[in-house]
């Protein structure tokens, strides 16, 4: 008697928490949406304050182009995320890591993939405090990720190498991969719980050089990363995509 009570009110109950759960993600949304518009407000009225310093505007000028690509990219992109701020670096040899302003209770969790300016992957969240992150940029030699070039179909994985361009390695020899050409992540996907850690078509940068000996069956390239790394200021976390292999206490 007991389960055939609590079988209808599991039914009502649920889909209500479910739409509070759906509400309480609006409300976060339109708030960081807002406090992105007002921080670039503020931004532009203190570069209006500042035209006696030509140096100071240029900075204020480089965020405000920043702010405002963030925001757009905010409105278009099909991932839940949120703003964030760079608060510290980390960019001793060997090293390409940046502190964020936001942490767990932001729903920011470790693994969590990270973007700038013109859907530019910048990284991946390797650490989070409850108000802040580590995040660990492309460059960091340490990271890797698999891409490609759409228009030839050459696949290949990228590098971090710290203040060099990044280093695109183990191409198939008989794609082409012409210099100039985008390289953007490949985002392999065989399920929804077997996917690449990275979604597919996030921007990385441009081929600038070509190593492609003859003989060889693999070529490697340099790609010089779209988004300014060591300076970008304003990036946004991508809550709601879960990718890699599944942990094994979710796996059947």
């Amino acid at each position: 008697m007991r389960d055939a009570l609590a079988e209808p009110l599991r039914l009502v109950t649920e889909p209500l928490a479910a739409l509070g759960r759906g509400l309480a993600t609006v409300g976060a949304v339109a708030a960081d949406v807002q406090e992105l518009r007002t921080r670039l407000a503020q931004t532009i009225a203190e570069r209006d304050e500042a035209v006696a310093s030509a140096s100071r505007v240029a900075s204020l000028e480089r965020e405000i182009t920043e702010l405002q690509a963030v925001l757009d990219l905010r409105s278009t992109i099909r991932f839940s995320s949120v703003a964030v701020q760079v608060v510290a670096r980390d960019f001793e040899i060997g090293r390409r890591l940046v502190v964020i302003d936001r942490g767990a209770r932001d729903g920011i969790q470790v693994g969590d993939v990270v973007i700038g300016a013109g859907n530019t992957l910048a990284g991946r969240v390797i650490e989070v405090s409850d108000a802040s992150a580590q995040v660990r940029l492309i460059s960091d030699p340490e990271f890797s990720v698999t891409a490609e070039i759409a228009s030839t179909g050459a696949i290949g994985l990228i590098k971090g190498r710290g203040a060099n361009p990044l280093a695109f390695e183990d191409i198939d020899s008989l794609r082409e991969v012409p210099i100039g050409a985008e390289v953007t992540t490949s985002g392999i996907e065989l399920s929804q719980t077997l996917r690449s850690a990275f979604p597919r078509g996030l921007s990385i940068g441009r081929v600038v050089t070509l190593s492609d000996q003859a003989g060889t069956v693999i070529k490697n390239a340099e790609v010089e990363s779209i988004l300014e790394l060591d300076a970008a200021r304003t990036l946004l976390v991508i809550l709601n995509y879960r990718g890699g292999l599944p942990l094994p206490s979710d796996a059947p």
